[in-house]
């Protein structure tokens, strides 16, 4: 806890003294900055390409502030994770930009942007440690596998003794495993299905409400009627079937 306390704030002042810097100066590093704007909108996705700035004062200002806010929850301790995965973020901009030592024709220049350049590649290093660092606590994923085994285990307390229910029972908890497994690896996807389509379900409930509705209501003493009807007949097996049940248990835990 104590190595965390200090080596956070060490890490990232570099990040909230540089990005402070350039906020109150952007101007030195636009024309830089340029080029990697350009190439960031060429390259990324249109959805994602449209939220970076086209003025690379702008960008410049944008990936300052980034790094000062990210900077200081990672010092503070507040949502640490979050702030190194953001700071990592801004650091392959920043390096891009600054330190294109391939692109310097004298020696000893070059040789100056190569040792910023591994200096910023170090950083980002460090920032990816930083944002996996769960201070010990087990992980999202072992977290999951986990609940997956307990779940598991409280069906196996539940279930009689035997070779046969031990298969069941491994089988079962193999399938928990990777219902968690695909419900952690798809949820994200799901959602955004699940967002995109959203909007048609609901114009959809609102064209076909009233319709089915109406069906409901013409169709409801229909349906009780055959309640009352079939009532004492699905009572009677539901019954037989209880009955059976309970005697098969029995002979098994005997």
């Amino acid at each position: 806890m104590i190595v965390r306390r200090l080596a956070r704030p060490m890490l990232s002042s570099i990040f909230v003294v540089g990005g402070f810097n350039t906020l109150r100066n952007p101007d030195h590093a636009a024309p830089a900055a340029a080029p990697v704007v350009d190439k960031l909108r060429s390259v990324l996705p249109q959805q994602v390409a449209s939220l970076v700035p086209t003025d690379p004062t702008t960008a410049v200002r944008l990936n300052a502030g980034v790094q000062v806010v990210g900077g200081v929850m990672l010092a503070t301790g507040k949502f640490p994770r979050v702030g190194a995965l953001a700071l990592a973020a801004s650091v392959v901009p920043t390096t891009a930009a600054g330190h294109p030592f391939w692109q310097e024709s004298d020696p000893t220049a070059r040789a100056q942007q190569r040792i910023h350049f591994f200096k910023n590649l170090s950083l980002l290093g460090g920032l990816l440690i930083a944002a996996v660092d769960t201070e010990g606590k087990p992980s999202a994923a072992w977290r999951t596998r986990a609940a997956a085994h307990h779940a598991g285990d409280a069906v196996a307390s539940a279930l009689p003794s035997g070779s046969e229910s031990s298969e069941t029972v491994s089988s079962l908890k193999d399938t928990v495993g990777h219902v968690a497994e695909a419900a952690k690896e798809h949820g994200a996807h799901w959602a955004s299905v699940a967002k995109e389509q959203a909007p048609g379900i609901a114009e959809a409930v609102r064209e076909r409400g009233e319709a089915v509705a109406e069906a409901a209501r013409e169709q409801a003493p229909v349906f009780a009627e055959a309640v009352r009807e079939r009532g004492g007949e699905v009572g009677r097996r539901a019954a037989e079937r209880a009955s059976k049940a309970a005697h098969q248990a029995r002979a098994q835990l005997a």
